[in-house]
């Protein structure tokens, strides 16, 4: 499976918040964090581990919100691969 083209990539990105910000606490912070990974957005797979590297750097609350994205992120990724 190839990575997809950075326009995809953003809007996988942008949708997976858009679809977990009513399942985020500190949607703010989260998304101050995806803005530098998306503004380079190479690979979809770039921005997760981007996201993942940050979490252990971050208090529990937004890691967990971190995570909620992710699993959003992996879900659209699959969900647009499998058509």
């Amino acid at each position: 499976m190839g990575e997809s083209p950075p326009s995809d990539c953003q809007e996988i990105i942008r949708s997976a918040l858009e679809n977990a910000a009513a399942h985020i606490s500190n949607l703010a912070a989260l998304q101050m964090a995806v803005d530098e990974f998306v503004t380079e957005c190479t690979s979809i797979d770039g921005v997760v581990r981007g996201l993942e590297s940050r979490m252990d750097e971050v208090e529990i609350t937004l890691r967990t919100d971190m995570r909620i994205l992710i699993n959003e992120i992996q879900h659209l990724k699959e969900r647009k691969s499998s058509r």
